[in-house]
């Protein structure tokens, strides 16, 4: 859909932007599927991962398009040989293969045979197989208000059944050994749950089509189970995740001429990505303890305050010279090519804020790692600082970015938008991880002024996220503490004192 659906931009006024979306009925059969869909993949596919079902998912989706090509060919409505070769290949990979250690050879067997059944149709096939082929890559603009209400009865079947099974089928999908043993009927529940994950992928493959099925039927749930070990929680996480990557993905190409299903796949590969990336850091070793004197570790987050201060003096720079620059056509503020136009020493002092202020999180980083020698309440805020220290990064190269998008589009060059849509996600990810560090050295900062008992320390942990003022009254602190220390180790020992 090309920019600016309604024939307006994006605003910042959510409520707006919303209603003019949903004055097109398109828009709103869209939204409902989407949703319904998303509800229904997230709860399917937490039992896909849970059940090391991944493939058998992936091979479904392949085999739906084998279905649709068929469909096509009998001049039918694709979804009905959707649902036809799912629900069929499905069938046959739970009675081929009756455990998940087992299953993968009946998978890869039944898949390859579908796939040269859909190329056989193709070939019969002497029209352009259009309704055929959006089915690789889903169309959810396209869908009718009949279609939404197809989607909706069929995923009420869908919910329904796996409530029925949903005590037996979770035993089983936990431990397949013990089930059997305990002599729960294994050939049906398998059965049971593949018809349903086959009429799942059949619906859900009208918004992310059977290439990108993965991402809506696994990743989510995914997700969920490195966030939580519960069941009724991680169901609850996977359907959010989907849901909101659905919605995302739909309000954001109603301003972009892209597919709906790359946001919605890009939406939940970023989520993914961090959370892994993020489980990562936290075994590395560089958020390790390292063994140092706390006078040390203190000079340090000292150090770190008054960098932080110079990078942030110099960011707020920038911004006024930003503003300067601008403030006769308040629209450029944010275009990119007007920042890189006129705004040049803008530029230049925020890529010095910049590099300042990866030098302080360094220096917060070590700082906390060497606290943590003496106190592991300072592990936490290392691992956030190094959080930070990744946003600052990420910004950096989503601003990167956006600049080239702008010195690309003045010459002319077709990667201009792909580099401005790579540029915006990463900025917005810099920004967030660079809060998160914020919030990291305000906790290990209120940590430090509880230990040494400073008013200022702790000030300054509030003060945070204000410019200038909580890095220098962080400082301040560490600076007390310091002189504090030294003076005592300076004074002369008591006449009370055994020498």
């Amino acid at each position: 859909m090309t920019s600016g659906g309604s024939g307006s931009g994006f605003s910042w006024n959510l409520i707006s932007d919303l209603r003019a979306m949903l004055a097109w009925q398109f828009m709103v059969n869209a939204f409902e599927a989407g949703t319904i869909i998303a509800i229904v993949a997230g709860l399917v596919g937490y039992f896909v991962v849970l059940r090391r079902s991944s493939f058998a998912t992936h091979a479904l989706g392949h085999t739906g398009f084998s279905g649709a090509a068929a469909a096509v060919l009998v001049g039918v409505q694709p979804v009905y040989g959707l649902l036809l070769f799912t629900i069929g290949t499905g069938t046959g990979m739970a009675l081929l293969g009756n455990k998940a250690s087992t299953r993968d050879v009946e998978i890869g067997t039944v898949l390859a045979f579908a796939l040269a059944l859909g190329l056989l149709f193709l070939n019969l096939y002497q029209g352009f197989a259009t309704e055929a082929y959006s089915i690789l890559f889903g169309e959810v603009l396209g869908i009718s208000t009949g279609g939404v209400a197809f989607t909706f009865w069929t995923s009420l079947l869908v919910l329904g059944a796996l409530a029925l099974i949903y005590r037996p089928l979770l035993f089983a999908s936990l431990d397949e050994d013990v089930a059997e043993a305990k002599g729960l009927p294994m050939v049906y529940l398998n059965l049971a749950f593949m018809v349903l994950l086959a009429v799942t992928i059949s619906i859900a493959v009208q918004i992310i089509g059977v290439l990108l099925i993965f991402a809506l039927m696994v990743t989510p749930a995914a997700i969920a189970v490195r966030l939580t070990k519960r069941v009724l929680s991680a169901v609850v996480v996977s359907i959010l995740v989907a849901v909101t990557a659905v919605w995302a993905g739909l309000f954001i190409a109603w301003y972009e001429n892209y597919p709906v299903s790359f946001f919605i796949v890009g939406i939940i590969f970023l989520e993914y990505v961090c959370i892994r990336g993020i489980g990562v850091l936290r075994e590395t070793p560089l958020v390790q303890a390292v063994d140092a004197p706390e006078p040390t570790a203190i000079q340090t987050l000292r150090n770190a305050s008054l960098t932080a201060m110079v990078a942030q003096g110099l960011f707020l720079l920038g911004t006024a010279a930003w503003i300067v620059a601008l403030a006769p056509d308040l629209g450029n503020l944010v275009d990119p090519s007007a920042i890189y136009a006129h705004a040049r020493l803008a530029l230049v002092l925020w890529i010095l804020a910049a590099a300042a202020g990866s030098a302080s999180w360094l220096w917060y980083l070590s700082g906390f790692r060497q606290m943590s020698t003496s106190s592991r309440e300072f592990t936490e805020p290392a691992f956030l600082s190094l959080l930070g220290l990744l946003g600052i990064l990420l910004g950096a190269a989503g601003a990167s970015l956006l600049l080239g998008s702008a010195a690309l589009a003045a010459a002319s060059n077709a990667l201009a938008p792909v580099a401005e849509l790579f540029g915006v996600p990463l900025l917005a990810l810099g920004v967030i991880l660079g809060l998160v560090g914020l919030v990291g050295q305000g906790i290990g900062t209120w940590r430090a002024g509880r230990r040494y008992r400073d008013g200022a320390l702790r000030l300054g942990a509030i003060l945070r996220v204000i410019p200038l003022a909580g890095s220098a009254l962080t400082f301040v602190g560490f600076e007390k503490e310091l002189r504090r220390r030294s003076g005592s180790q300076r004074s002369p020992p008591s006449l009370n004192q055994p020498r």
